[in-house]
């Protein structure tokens, strides 16, 4: 979004003037000076937060809205300082900070009586997706590669509950608000200060995007104001594997092989040979039958064991014996846990199933 400065003298930021963010919230500073005919020349005034990751050239207004604090001016000089909800921009970027004082009009059209620009590029640390980063999808399925998934907090600054969202938009995503189709999303869990998921492969259910446009997975992170997006990267997508394409080449070679001897073939010999071909097929087909239901059943016996119910993604939670999706959303939601004893606290989590659950989780 870009604004043009107005230029008039309504109203102006004097020399004092600041911002401090804690997490998601951001306490602003600054002293204002208002003329006599900007009481009447409008209703509604506000201090608004930006940043851009290309500045703001020729004082114009440009970037990611973080913040925005009302003001009820009065004629003078007006000292004012509130904590506001904060939105961080997205990414990893250092961002050029700037303060506007930003008025409406009779008709709703905001305009901008002064703008201050930080001479000191600002640095958010949230998680964010470091190294290589991939997206194919093929037969209503996703599969995301990330090299890292990091929390570069203190040690003792747990990440709030972390999920990936896949999202085809039409132009590629720079921060802030944003209007798009989703297409696949998964929950990571939390994660510890200091620390991060390497190697990351996952392969989840996906709706197929309608082009042209962009993809785009964003991590977001769980807080007081829902999920937000902390990083993202706009992605090229990879085609399908060329493996589809061969099984129907090599289905149609076998089928002109199992065509051409028969042509040549009497009919007297074609006869013959098909009858122990039709009896064998009969008899044999029905152990491996068996046998693959049973190697089924083998592929579904392991039951998770050891998994962290604070950092488990909702796949692995799903894992675990006795925990149904329900429970598994309930339990994500109330994390972090201090032991299992705190799972009680759960709905639908009683004493016979966390007693089985001792076994297979872990804090």
């Amino acid at each position: 979004m870009t604004q043009d400065i107005s230029g008039n003298a309504l109203a102006f930021i004097g020399e004092t003037h600041g911002y401090c963010f804690d997490g998601d919230s951001v306490q602003i500073n600054a002293e204002l000076n208002f003329s006599d005919a900007a009481l009447s020349a409008a209703s509604q005034w506000a201090l608004q937060l930006w940043s851009s990751v290309s500045g703001f050239p020729d004082q114009q207004l440009a970037g990611v809205k973080v913040a925005e604090l009302a003001v009820y001016p009065a004629a003078g000089y007006q000292n004012l300082a509130a904590t506001v909800a904060a939105m961080p921009p997205a990414g990893t970027d250092e961002q050029e900070m700037a303060l506007a004082l930003v008025f409406w009009d009779e008709n709703g059209v905001p305009s901008v009586a002064d703008l201050a620009v930080y001479p000191v590029a600002e640095s958010f640390v949230q998680p964010k997706l470091s190294g290589n980063v991939t997206c194919s999808l093929a037969d209503g399925m996703a599969t995301l590669t990330v090299d890292a998934i990091e929390n570069p907090r203190t040690e003792d600054n747990l990440s709030g509950t972390l999920a990936l969202e896949l999202w085809a938009l039409d132009e590629p995503y720079a921060g802030g608000s944003w209007q798009g189709v989703p297409v696949a999303s998964m929950i990571l869990g939390v994660l510890g200060g200091g620390n991060a998921l390497t190697d990351c492969n996952f392969v989840v259910p996906a709706a197929a995007p309608e082009g042209p446009g962009v993809l785009t997975l964003m991590l977001r992170e769980w807080g007081p104001a829902g999920y937000v997006t902390r990083d993202y990267c706009n992605l090229s997508l990879e085609a399908p594997a060329k493996t589809k394409a061969k099984p129907k080449a090599a289905a149609k070679k076998a089928a002109a092989k199992e065509e051409a001897p028969k042509e040549k073939a009497p009919k007297e010999k074609a006869v013959k040979e098909k009858a122990p071909k039709a009896s064998a097929a009969k008899a044999e087909p029905k152990a491996p039958a068996k046998e693959s239901k049973a190697a089924a059943k083998e592929a579904k016996a392991p039951v998770a064991k050891g998994v962290a119910v604070n950092a488990a993604s909702e796949a692995e939670l799903l894992a675990v014996k006795g925990l149904s999706a329900t429970l598994v959303k309930a339990i994500i939601a109330g994390r972090p846990y201090k032991s299992l004893d705190d799972l009680d606290s759960v709905k639908g989590v009683g004493p016979k199933l966390l007693t089985k659950l001792r076994d297979l989780l872990t804090v």
